[in-house]
């Protein structure tokens, strides 16, 4: 109620009781044990009466100056699409801190075609995390494999346009990584992360996120046609501009299944120049994909003869 109050000059009884979700009788008895505790609350009769504050009343606040409760409240507001909390916790600090917060960035965690799903599953795995439970899933892997998995989770990432979930799998016995469009069916187990007493991951982490993800140093060349996304992929430090317009990126990249086909997705502008095993995977991706057009041309070539 006192949180209230302090967002507000002056309340009615009943609009109180609405928001307390009590009877108006049971916010004049808050008002009494308020005023008994030295809040300075008081009540106006008539019909412009309320009950407000004594003005200049304040809580104590000085334990984070106003630059730290300015960005408390900006990263709660940013948040919320996130269902951490009912708006309850920010709507107390910025009665707390006299101010509101300042709406400069939304993080929107929903897909365009799917504007709950991926929310869900975020709010899913939040609480998980947070209590320590197992989690159950249905995975489609790079391969195209779609098995169940059971995973203790315990982070969240959001990297390169996407999300991920960072946990210890039990079917791999280490850490790995999953991306959240890919899971499906996720369910909370009742199950605690915790075995004779320890998180398992913790004894595996530190060696199997060296192992986990292999990078490797690539050097591509890119048409000067590529430069949007050249710009929007690597960092500006990587990029190179030759005489002739071109680009030469010198960058690490993750050697995952995904790797052959995010090349392949800039079409002919680009060429890989090194390392050579690269440029050998990236020529027998190539040939399947023209053995799929093989009949096709010959049919066409019939065509032209008849």
């Amino acid at each position: 109620m006192i949180y209230l109050l302090l967002n507000h000059e002056k309340i009615s009884a009943p609009a109180l009781a609405d928001q307390l979700d009590v009877s108006v009788r049971t916010v004049y008895r808050y008002v009494d044990d308020l005023s008994s505790a030295g809040v300075p609350v008081y009540v106006l009769q008539g019909r412009n009466g309320g009950i407000e504050l004594l003005p200049g009343y304040k809580i104590d606040n000085t334990i984070v100056d106003k630059q730290e409760q300015s960005a408390i409240l900006t990263a709660l507001n940013g948040l919320k699409s996130f269902g951490i909390d009912n708006g309850s916790t920010l709507e107390k600090l910025s009665a707390i801190f006299h101010q509101q917060p300042v709406a400069w960035i939304t993080i929107d965690p929903s897909t365009w075609s799917d504007q709950r799903q991926q929310k869900n599953d975020l709010a899913k795995l939040r609480d998980a995390i947070i209590h320590s439970h197992l989690i159950n899933f249905n995975y489609l892997s790079a391969k195209n494999e779609y098995l169940p998995r059971e995973v203790f989770p315990y982070q969240v990432i959001f990297k390169d346009k996407a999300w991920y979930l960072r946990g210890y799998s039990v079917e791999r016995q280490a850490d790995r990584l999953f991306k959240l469009s890919r899971i499906d069916h996720l369910q909370v187990s009742k199950k605690q992360s915790m075995v004779d007493g320890k998180r398992p991951w913790l004894t595996t982490r530190s060696s199997q996120q060296s192992t986990a993800i292999h990078q490797i140093p690539i050097q591509l060349h890119a048409d000067a046609e590529l430069k949007y996304r050249l710009f929007e992929a690597f960092a500006t430090s990587q990029i190179i501009q030759e005489a002739d317009g071109g680009y030469i990126v010198n960058t690490k990249i993750n050697d995952d299944d995904w790797l052959i086909t995010y090349l392949l997705s800039f079409g002919s502008h680009l060429k890989v120049v090194k390392p050579a095993s690269l440029q050998q995977r990236m020529k027998q991706e190539i040939k399947k994909c023209l053995a799929q057009y093989k009949y096709m041309t010959k049919d066409v070539r019939i065509c032209f003869v008849k």
